[in-house]
């Protein structure tokens, strides 16, 4: 039988994404994306070779969730730097704040018009300053999807607590900062499991139950931490962490930060409730960025 025709059924579906860097050339941008040039006449701005890669990425991994959900409830929390700004203008492709918002809006249209997903809620949570003039993006893109779609439940926060109404006792923490992955091969993942660590720590002394998952992103890079296990009261309390990888490129200022590195990855997470926090679906892909030639 159909999930969707299940009756009672409990399950969801939470996807994490971020880092879409709408404005960049380097970044996603849906080829339908509909703007206005200086004569008032509408157009579609052409895609990049890696904004092209990134599209077809980006579509095939929304196929994925829709039929990991089958008809079960869908969240979207797209977790920050969803436009590039213009701080760092080098390799801009979209100038005027208006297009960015725009672009960046057409990128999240998919999770309201797909026939197969049934988004319930989205979230659209504010990244870093630099990219979204102060989190003036994230919320002219929620205002803009809200009128859109009226029937969606869509606001803009900057760090989302929520709990799953029909999911008793789970919640999800979601801020776009948070730990480095990692700075070597062999010390992967430690600096987020302290972090983690840490956070649940810190609720417990404040005598709160600490959120089932951390949704953090930002590194361009994807991530899955845990669960980690602290005992309560004779019992055991777990929290995962997750960072989300990206939908964008590797510009001149994310390969001065990164030092370099050789791979990118791209793609979103989906993270699976029923009763509980089921299983953390990872939808990415790694990109050898460095251009390879025999001499």
């Amino acid at each position: 039988m159909s999930r969707k025709k299940r009756q009672g059924d409990k399950r969801l579906i939470v996807v994490l994404l971020s880092d879409q860097h709408a404005g960049l050339k380097l970044g996603l941008l849906n080829p339908s994306t509909s703007l206005t040039d200086e004569h008032n006449e509408p157009y579609s701005p052409g895609l990049t070779t890696t904004q092209r890669y990134l599209w077809e990425l980006y579509q095939e991994h929304i196929e994925s969730v829709a039929d990991l959900a089958d008809g079960s409830p869908v969240m979207l929390l797209a977790n920050g730097d969803l436009t590039q700004g213009t701080k760092y203008p080098t390799h801009l492709s979209l100038i005027s704040i208006h297009d960015q918002i725009q672009a960046a809006i057409w990128n999240l249209k998919p999770w309201y018009e797909h026939k197969r997903i049934n988004l319930s809620h989205a979230r659209i949570v504010v990244g870093t300053g630099s990219h979204g003039w102060e989190g003036t993006a994230e919320a002219l893109i929620a205002e803009g999807l809200a009128g859109l779609y009226p029937k969606k439940d869509t606001r803009a926060l900057y760090h989302a607590l929520l709990a799953l109404t029909t999911q008793k006792g789970q919640v999800i923490d979601c801020a776009h900062h948070g730990p480095f992955p990692g700075g070597r091969k062999w010390l992967k993942g430690n600096s987020a499991s302290y972090y983690l660590k840490s956070a649940m720590l810190e609720e417990l002394l404040d005598g709160k139950i600490p959120p089932v998952l951390y949704a953090r992103a930002h590194y361009h890079e994807f991530l899955h931490v845990g669960p980690v296990r602290i005992r309560r009261r004779g019992k055991d309390v777990e929290s995962r962490l997750v960072i989300t990888p990206s939908y964008s490129g590797s510009d001149d200022y994310v390969r001065q930060a990164t030092r370099s590195k050789r791979k990118i990855d791209h793609g979103l997470v989906a993270v699976e409730f029923e009763d509980g926090l089921r299983k953390v679906h990872p939808f990415y892909q790694e990109l050898d960025i460095r251009t390879k030639e025999a001499l």
